[in-house]
């Protein structure tokens, strides 16, 4: 018996969604070695939010399935797959991260290249979802990954000439890690243009 190849139903569309959310792994390569072709696995959905079954293994922390799920996927689509956004804009990534689940958010970033700067439909990113939801180990990583930190490591506040310079940055609800970095540096180069015309 062949593989079935076409375009699939919703229902079995939400079977295989199911089993990644459940991290069935026996089921989903069942699934994928006797019933239908492995390459139809990146076109599945769910029929409301519009996640992959990616998205579901990946939120509940099954390292296993995502690492099979991705071996479907041809190498030269995995990229695209891994960074696929659903209806509100949240990757696998946004939803690992969200959910603390630091293997899985090692393996699609180191293994598989996933973007953390992605931003959904709120503007947050994956950093920003591990950050805002205290998932310290998670945020750790992405920051020494991504080499996002900033650059200085003076955590004093004053200038060489002992006065203290207010170089405080406005942080608001849903200002990514990235931005805030930006924004310190713009204040740095303020706070050093006065210095030097102060002199």
């Amino acid at each position: 018996m062949s593989l079935h190849t076409g375009p699939l139903d919703q229902e079995d569309q939400d079977c295989i969604i199911l089993d990644a959310r459940a991290g069935d792994l026996e089921s989903l390569k069942e699934i994928f070695t006797t019933l239908i072709a492995p390459e139809a696995m990146a076109a599945c959905r769910d029929s409301v939010s519009q996640s992959s079954a990616l998205h579901m293994a990946a939120a509940n922390g099954h390292l296993e399935t995502v690492q099979y799920l991705m071996s479907l996927v041809p190498a030269d689509e995995q990229k695209k797959f891994v960074d696929l956004q659903n209806e509100t804009g949240n990757t696998a990534l946004h939803w690992a991260s969200l959910n603390g689940k630091l293997d899985v958010v090692k393996c699609l970033c180191d293994e598989h290249d996933a973007d953390p700067f992605i931003r959904n439909q709120f503007g947050h990113d994956a950093i920003f979802e591990a950050e805002n939801n205290g998932r310290e180990e998670i945020e750790t990583y992405f920051l020494k990954k991504f080499d996002v930190e900033p650059e200085s490591d003076d955590d004093d506040d004053t200038n060489t000439e002992g006065k203290s310079v207010d170089a405080t940055v406005q942080i608001t609800p849903g200002t990514e890690i990235e931005s805030v970095t930006k924004e310190a540096a713009e204040v740095l180069q303020e706070e050093t243009a006065k210095l030097s015309l102060d002199k």
